[in-house]
């Protein structure tokens, strides 16, 4: 028993086969056999069948941009909070974008800055509240 080519597929079948197991294609005696695929030349398929895409779903790397947001307005509202206007409202805006970001995934960074917003706030109520008392007692 010898191995052949399918003229149809490329595949090895015997010689003794009368249709190829791969592709059913009908093997005859005096058929020119294809020689196999090599890694410069392809296989090229000579078939009637339609062809089918193949879409592959790639999760990309998810970030949450409002959320992000809230948390650089939070650090930033830390340092430059002691500047009367300016810092309540990059405070306020840290809050707030990390409050909406909270709706979104993922939600580290808002989480962050709801935190840090937070801190700074009773940290700024803490220190009024003493130095209020502090002058009250003076």
């Amino acid at each position: 028993m010898a191995l052949i080519f399918c003229s149809h597929c490329g595949k090895q079948v015997s010689d003794k086969a009368t249709t190829c197991p791969h592709c059913n294609a009908v093997l005859q005696a005096g058929q020119p056999q294809v020689q196999p695929q090599t890694a410069q030349q392809p296989f090229q398929q000579n078939t009637n069948a339609t062809q089918q895409s193949v879409y592959v779903n790639v999760p990309g790397k998810q970030s949450n941009g409002i959320g992000t947001t809230g948390l650089v307005f939070a650090i930033l509202g830390i340092f430059l909070g002691w500047i009367p206007i300016l810092g309540w409202i990059i405070w306020f805006l840290g809050a707030l974008f990390s409050f909406i970001g909270l709706f979104k995934s993922p939600r580290g960074c808002a989480i962050a800055g709801l935190i840090i917003s937070f801190i700074w706030v009773i940290v700024v109520v803490f220190v009024v509240g003493s130095i209020g008392a502090f002058s009250l007692f003076s």
